[in-house]
C-alpha cells in the first residue's frame, strides 16, 4: 500500500493495513473504529483520526521523521524489590 492509498484508507470507514514510508505500521480492525499504530509491541489508538491523521502523517514525511519519534522515551524499569524507592 502507498502512502495515497494509505491515506484514503484512513479517511474512508473500511478496515486497513499498512506502513508508510518511515515504517509506521497503522490499521483499522473494524468497520468505521480507529486508527490504531503499532509501539511497544503493542496496537496503541491514535491520538487523532481521519484528515487530521493524515496531516500529521503528511508533515512527518516533509520533515522525514516517523510518527512515532514524538513519543517520550520509555525507561526501563528498576530492579528491586516491590514498594522500594
Amino acid at each position: 500500500m502507498n502512502d495515497d492509498q494509505l491515506k484514503q484508507a484512513i479517511t474512508s470507514s473500511l478496515p486497513f493495513f499498512g506502513v508508510t514510508r518511515q515504517g509506521d505500521v497503522l490499521a483499522r480492525y473494524v468497520p468505521y473504529g480507529l486508527v490504531f499504530r503499532w509501539s511497544w509491541n503493542q496496537m496503541v489508538p491514535m491520538p487523532v483520526q481521519g484528515s487530521d491523521l493524515v496531516w500529521l502523517l503528511h508533515a512527518a514525511d516533509q520533515e522525514e521523521h516517523s510518527i512515532s519519534e514524538t513519543e517520550k522515551p520509555r525507561r526501563p524499569g528498576k530492579a528491586g524489590p516491590a514498594g522500594a524507592p
